[in-house]
């Protein structure tokens, strides 16, 4: 039997199953520290806008501020999907006028360029500032950075593995069983690596995770108000599920489908991305009301 590089067949696939485990395990162990957060500063209560970013990130942010403008009648919709702004535009929160100034800047401004358009706004990149800062969500360029690092490991050993593939493709050697590792390594990677838009913390989890129990638990308390309203809504679950059938549809119509505005877009590393259905809500009036984040 030729033992290319001073292993046996058997004995170069034992230690590769080795090395790949090893390899997962350092992937896995960077991933669960990316999403640890390492901030010190208490959690204070988050306003709508914060919160609707912690659910959802910067989309879910100007999702809920054209939900707000809708419901006081400050933006109107088609039936083409197109939003204008009304004469009664009294708004004083940042991202809802950010939302009327680009409504303003086209005559018929389709939803789904709204969206990406006020998303990277300087008003809304700041509320992810913020939440960083509390370390309740993570910087996408250091999530892509870890991640990266993270891999290093099993683009090694996937490095590896070719080669001896190439080595025993060249000798006849049976490659079967090394055919089914490398690929079982390229599934890993790219499953290992993947990462959604927006990144919360395990700290970040918690405080949405609280914010969406009250608001189950609002009806009839004094946290009613906070939690009421389509904005409610759509802040946990996206334009998907804005309240009121009509609206909805003439929203989505412009993406051709309403997936493209589910929360699913979000999940990320996160555990607990799942949207809540249209009864869970959080206050609708306008700015920048303080909806309870609970504790860190």
């Amino acid at each position: 039997m030729q033992r290319p590089w001073g292993l046996s067949g058997p004995e170069f696939l034992q230690l590769y199953w080795i090395g790949l485990a090893l390899a997962v395990l350092v992937a896995i162990v960077v991933r669960v520290r990316v999403r640890a957060g390492h901030s010190t500063q208490p959690v204070r209560s988050l306003d709508m806008d914060e919160l609707a970013y912690l659910a959802g990130g910067p989309r879910r942010v100007v999702e809920t501020a054209i939900a707000r403008l809708l419901t006081s009648g400050e933006l109107r919709t088609s039936r083409r999907g197109t939003v204008q702004v009304t004469s009664t535009t009294k708004s004083l929160n940042q991202v809802d006028r950010a939302v009327i100034t680009d409504s303003q800047r086209y005559t018929n401004r389709t939803v789904n360029l709204m969206i990406p358009a006020v998303a990277g706004d300087g008003v809304v990149t700041a509320i992810g500032q913020r939440l960083q800062d509390m370390g309740l969500v993570v910087d996408p360029g250091v999530a892509k950075s870890a991640l990266r690092k993270g891999s290093i490991a099993l683009w090694v050993l996937l490095a590896i593995g070719i080669a001896r593939w190439v080595n025993g493709l060249a000798i006849g050697a049976n490659i079967g069983w090394l055919t089914l590792q490398l690929v079982i390594t390229g599934l890993l990677i790219l499953l290992l690596t993947r990462r959604g838009k927006h990144v919360r913390t395990s700290k970040g989890n918690r405080v949405l995770d609280g914010a969406r129990t009250t608001s189950t638990r609002a009806a009839g308390s004094v946290d009613e108000v906070m939690y009421a309203g389509a904005a409610g809504a759509v802040l946990f679950g996206g334009l998907i599920v804005y309240p009121d059938l009509a609206v909805r549809t003439s929203l989505l119509a412009s993406s051709g489908s309403g997936s493209s505005y589910s929360s699913s877009s979000y999940s990320s590393c996160s555990s607990s991305s799942s949207s809540c259905s249209s009864g869970s809500s959080c206050g609708g009036g306008g700015g920048g009301g303080g909806c309870g984040g609970g504790g860190g």
